[in-house]
């Protein structure tokens, strides 16, 4: 049980220190990336401004040029090439020809020119586009430009653009070197989590079994006093019972009810403190089912009649279980009971009982008070009661559900409960069966 506490402490830890570095990383990068490619885009933003500047008389003069001159005019002779430049820029007329520029990497200027073909940018637009190149690798480009008119008549654009490709690379990068810390950081954490857990746990484990040392202790003494009270009073009960007054005799039942009551409880304080110490062992065995239900229909049958209760049931024919022959029986009788216990009046108790591919299935299910949805995930816990003077009423004690809990994990299986206040509860236990 404290090796399952701890483990979650300790996922506890981690997780949060995993949320917290992945915030970190994440916003880290976005931020990073966000301050590159704002200063980068102000700064391609500018170089438009100033090539508009700069060149829009050369649209200007173009544009009055006759036909045969504007074609010698757009010629590439006029492209300066500068590969120092992390910058560049392309006067280009409606007709796709490059008036004038200055770029840093001629090879690239046919896909540059095929993305910003028919692209009229509007104002303080900023494209960010990659490119291919030979070897698989890649070139971050972000693009921007100004359009001219004349009376209304577009003339041509004025293209400019930035590499951002070593910016990229190194916001990659330090993206890579944080994921590898954050890995690095988050084993630590579960390695701190896991020993700062294990400090944590030793007082409680200390805690612990003293009570369960207590309970173990005092469950075994009491049962001798207890057999002995009961030794007693079926003496007297077979001797002195003509002898005594009727006010008498109901005290004498009274006190055998309540210490047979007593025996189960001691009797289920020490299973439960021997299953915390791991000295309960199973006697694991294939059984024929049927008849074990049989038996207990027919202990429960009193308490059923007592409230006109029918029992239904639907078990397949000639099934049979591999486990602990008297663990099952308690944890069955543990359901019906219950379903008894917390029925109403011309209710019904229905078992299911049927194999699956690599398991066994059984439902108990009542049509009684039900469990508050608020109450459900905590019904399995020790002495945990929804409603503690319904639960002295029906002789409740807290401590069934939880045997229940326990010999089914310890069967390697599953319980659960799905029930709905005023309509009933429904028990589902799934046991992990051997091929056979």
């Amino acid at each position: 049980m404290f090796k399952k506490i701890r483990f979650r402490l300790t996922l506890l830890f981690t997780g949060l220190i995993v949320i917290f570095l992945i915030s970190f990383t994440v916003l880290s990068y976005s931020l990073l990336l966000s301050l590159i490619t704002n200063k980068q885009k102000q700064q391609v933003i500018a170089l438009a401004e100033a090539e508009y500047a700069e060149h829009k008389d050369d649209l200007f003069y173009w544009y009055y040029y006759t036909k045969n001159e504007r074609s010698k005019k757009a010629r590439n002779d006029y492209l300066e090439y500068n590969p120092e430049a992390p910058f560049f820029y392309y006067v280009i007329t409606p007709n796709g020809k490059i008036l004038d520029g200055d770029e840093s990497f001629p090879d690239l200027r046919k896909d540059i020119l095929k993305i910003i073909r028919k692209w009229i940018p509007k104002n303080e637009e900023v494209r960010r586009e990659t490119i291919k190149v030979q070897g698989g690798k890649t070139i971050s480009l972000l693009l921007s430009g100004k359009s001219v008119f004349k009376n209304g008549i577009y003339i041509g654009t004025i293209y400019t653009g930035t590499n951002i490709t070593m910016q990229i690379y190194i916001v990659k990068t330090l993206l890579i070197i944080l994921i590898l810390i954050s890995l690095v950081f988050i084993g630590l954490s579960a390695l701190l989590g896991y020993y700062m857990s294990g400090k944590a746990m030793v007082p409680i484990v200390r805690s612990f079994q003293k009570q369960k040392e207590f309970v173990a202790n005092a469950s075994h003494e009491l049962r001798t006093p207890i057999s002995i009270f009961q030794s007693s009073l079926e003496v007297i009960e077979a001797e002195e019972v003509e002898k005594m007054s009727e006010f008498s005799l109901q005290i004498l039942y009274d006190m055998k009810d309540e210490v047979k009551r007593m025996t189960k409880l001691i009797n289920d304080l020490l299973l439960l403190a021997r299953s915390d110490a791991d000295v309960v062992q199973l006697n694991q065995e294939w059984f024929v089912l049927e008849p074990m239900i049989s038996e207990l229909i027919r202990k429960c049958h009193p308490l059923a009649e007592q409230k006109n209760i029918e029992f239904l049931t639907n078990i397949q024919e000639n099934i049979t279980i591999f486990g602990d022959k008297e663990r099952i029986k308690q944890l069955l009788f543990i359901l019906l009971d219950n379903a008894l216990k917390y029925n109403v009046e011309n209710g019904q108790v229905r078992m299911n009982i049927w194999r699956e591919a690599e398991s066994i299935k059984m439902e108990v299910s009542d049509t009684g008070i039900g469990i508050p949805l608020e109450h459900q995930h905590r019904i399995f816990e020790r002495f945990y009661r929804v409603d503690k003077a319904r639960s002295r009423q029906h002789e409740g004690n807290g401590i069934g559900l939880s045997i229940a809990q326990w010999i089914v994990d310890a069967h390697g299986g599953t319980i659960s409960v799905q029930s709905e206040e005023g309509k009933g509860s429904c028990f589902i236990v799934t046991l992990p069966q051997p091929i056979q």
